[in-house]
């Protein structure tokens, strides 16, 4: 049997547990972006300023299908890309990290998150103007990442007067206005509200679960630009989004069937609010300095019913300056500072079971430990940056840097060499090399909590290598490869031995896992001539992890050997373009369950196993009133599911300037693709959770 729902309740289960953790900590940029508006494999930064090689513009990000308008969300059809999550909800996964360990960066400052609960970005796609996948061994300029770095650059107001730019789609409706105050200086403000809780209650089967509160969110960007001189410019900058859900189990949700501690329903909300000032300034002898300073505040609050009841307010204050120094001889120095501190105070009620869900299969969170805390964790950290970009030859470039810094909670000092390098063999051919350094605080603040965590952590560190080629193949093609590696250290996982009767004094996590991700990826890029343009990427890759307390290897959660991208987009006419985007990558792994061990609730509340049972009168033993299943997994991430393959189509048209019109057709042959299986209370039987089938969408875009 098969299920074609969206699977809310699984996302709130999994994700609010992690994606929007409030212990993301200090996030960092490039100094010297380039305006170009590219999207690379791995962008490699020489002497300040963007490489040559294929490159993928936010227009055509933007007009992705499938993608609703969202450069952001394109992401999924770039070469390295898989999506970690559930369904609309999840977010990006490169070269073999976790979803956890990307770093978004915005106008040089940090934000709190920026994919909504209905998978669309935090950002008005009129803004967006430069946006940018960093996938490995990226310079000095970005720390705090195992990941990626995800880099979006919005643009500065019109100064032409008042403007006002209405978006409407069945899933959201915006508003930007933007005006000139003086003739240097200029602002915008940006609203938008989702669309989706008019009709999502349409996906869902009423006998699982209803809506307390259907899912919606809403965003917010504003910018006041001052040009104070021809070489010096100030904005003032503020950013937010806020998400939030609530649900309720039905009579026949196979969630409360297996778990009956969700009794109760579940919700979440989460907002940010991001302030910065923003200078950057040319002085008189060619050095080039960008500084911000910034304060951010995320609120992440859920509760899952009887099972935990949390909210963390994380509040960071950043000063950050990066210069770009240019020597007589051509070459140029790269350096800058980072100073930021931040507060996580939190309030946790309910269960905690220790488990690293990307590394360890978890129990039932219904056996975890009874836990009642509350606490501030203050961190404070210093970071420097260096690089000396060095025209070797007149053909050969080379970028040695270094980033060091501190902080006062795992008190370690990091010290971290990157290298980036380029060869001009001829007029079409550049060989890239890159190496690199990194390390992140941990992301999810209970793995670090004084009470129900391990302080003591260090932070999980990796080094990336990737070498490649890019081939210029005149006005109309040009090609990438690249070979990457990614050894990586100090992962997180709970302690084997921690037991909360037999072994309490235990510390309950520790830097016991370990990994590795290598593949390779091509991107063939074409231009628009002939009134056609997009891109084809193929990529190949395997991602292991191992358990080093006991030894265990095996695949990572999100390992998908194939991905291939096929992006093109046809121009009829000045108005009407015509675009189809196929994905095709290899199936989801998952760990098969073979039988359940039933459990039983005693009227002490406390829950036992059958010998428990039969030894102690007030807990029943008869297995029709088996209180919980604790299902027996074999072979962590062993099976995969069938492969996943979907084809989009999207249809543009113009009908005048300021006014555009799209019409979008996602999963044109109605592919089911298996996302995940649902298992009844005792593990005996499972049915396919499936894909949404065929869905039509359509959007506008007016300017008056």
């Amino acid at each position: 049997m098969k299920r074609s729902r969206i699977s809310l309740s699984a996302f709130i289960l999994g994700s609010t547990l992690g994606a929007h953790s409030a212990a993301t900590q200090a996030e960092d940029t490039d100094a010297n972006a380039s305006d170009d508006s590219v999207a690379e494999l791995s962008t490699i930064s020489v002497s300040g300023s963007q490489p040559e090689g294929p490159k993928i513009t936010a227009d055509k990000l933007l007009k992705v299908p499938g993608a609703g308008n969202d450069p952001l969300k394109a992401i999924e059809a770039l070469p390295g890309v898989v999506m970690g999550g559930f369904g609309p909800f999840a977010i990006p996964a490169v070269r073999g990290s976790s979803p956890q360990d990307n770093l978004y960066i915005t106008d040089f400052v940090p934000v709190g998150y920026v994919f909504h609960n209905d998978g669309g970005s935090t950002y008005n796609d009129n803004l967006v103007e430069d946006f940018q996948l960093r996938a490995g061994a990226w310079g000095p300029e970005y720390s705090n990442a195992l990941g990626a770095i995800i880099e979006t650059r919005l643009r500065d107001p019109y100064n032409e007067g008042f403007r006002t730019t209405v978006d409407l789609s069945f899933l959201r409706a915006g508003v930007l206005v933007e005006n000139s105050v003086t003739e240097d200086q200029a602002f915008y403000f940006s609203y938008r509200e989702s669309l989706l809780q008019f009709y999502v209650e349409n996906f869902v089967d009423e006998d699982e679960l209803t809506f307390t509160e259907v899912p919606k969110n809403n965003d917010y960007q504003f910018k006041y630009h001052w040009r104070v001189s021809d070489t010096m410019n100030a904005r003032i900058i503020a950013t937010g989004a806020k998400d939030e859900v609530g649900i309720d189990f039905g009579e026949e949700s196979d969630f409360l069937d297996r778990e009956p501690a969700l009794e109760g329903g579940l919700g979440a909300n989460t907002f940010y609010d991001n302030q910065a000032i923003h200078i950057d300034k040319l002085y008189a002898g060619g050095t080039f300095q960008e500084m911000a300073l910034s304060h951010k505040t995320e609120d992440v609050s859920f509760s899952v019913g009887s099972l935990i009841d949390l909210d963390a307010v994380n509040t960071e204050i950043r000063l950050k300056s990066h210069f770009t120094t240019p020597l007589n001889n051509g070459d140029s120095i790269r350096y800058g500072f980072n100073f930021d501190t931040t507060d996580i105070e939190y309030t946790a009620v309910g269960k905690d079971t220790p488990c690293n869900d990307d590394l360890q299969v978890c129990p039932p969170a219904s056996l975890g430990d009874d836990i009642v805390d509350e606490d501030t964790l203050t961190i404070n950290s210093q970071r420097i940056m260096a690089a000396y970009d060095w025209m070797a030859t007149p053909n050969l470039e080379i970028s040695p840097g270094f980033t060091a810094g501190t902080n006062d909670f795992t008190e370690e000092e990091t010290f971290q060499l990157r290298f980036n390098s380029r060869y001009r063999v001829n007029d079409e051919l550049v060989l890239t090399a890159a190496a690199g350094e990194h390390a992140q605080f941990p992301r999810n603040f209970r793995y670090i909590a004084k009470e129900y965590g391990n302080p003591d952590l260090m932070m999980p560190n990796a080094e990336h290598y990737v070498l490649g080629f890019e081939y210029d193949l005149g006005r109309e093609y040009s090609a990438k490869l690249e070979v990457y590696y990614k050894d990586i250290h100090d992962l997180i996982v709970a302690n084997a031995e921690y037991d909360e009767v037999n072994n309490p004094d235990a510390l309950k996590y520790l830097n016991e896992a370990s990994g590795e991700a290598y593949g390779l990826e091509f991107l063939l890029n074409k231009n628009l001539t002939n009134k056609l343009y997009g891109w084809f990427s193929i990529s190949y890759s395997e991602t292991k992890r191992t358990n080093d307390q006991t030894g265990e290897d095996f695949k990572y959660s999100l390992d998908r050997p194939w991905v291939i991208n096929l992006v093109t987009s046809y121009k009829s006419t000045e108005k009407l373009t015509y675009g189809w985007k196929w994905k095709y990558q290899s199936g989801a792994l998952f760990t098969p369950v073979d039988g359940a061990e039933p459990l039983y609730l005693c009227t002490d509340g406390s829950i036992v196993d059958q010998s428990g049972a039969d030894a102690n009168p007030d807990c029943p033993n008869d297995i029709e009133n088996a209180y919980i299943f604790d299902p027996n997994y074999k072979g962590q991430n062993s099976e995969r599911l069938p492969d996943y393959h979907r084809l989009d189509f999207r249809v543009d048209y113009a009908k005048e300037p300021g006014t555009d019109y799209y019409f979008e057709i996602i999963n044109v042959y109605n592919r089911l693709n298996v996302s995940d299986y649902s298992y009844n209370k005792d593990y005996s039987e499972r049915e396919e959770i499936t894909s949404l089938p065929t869905i039509f969408s359509f959007g506008l875009k007016m300017v008056f």
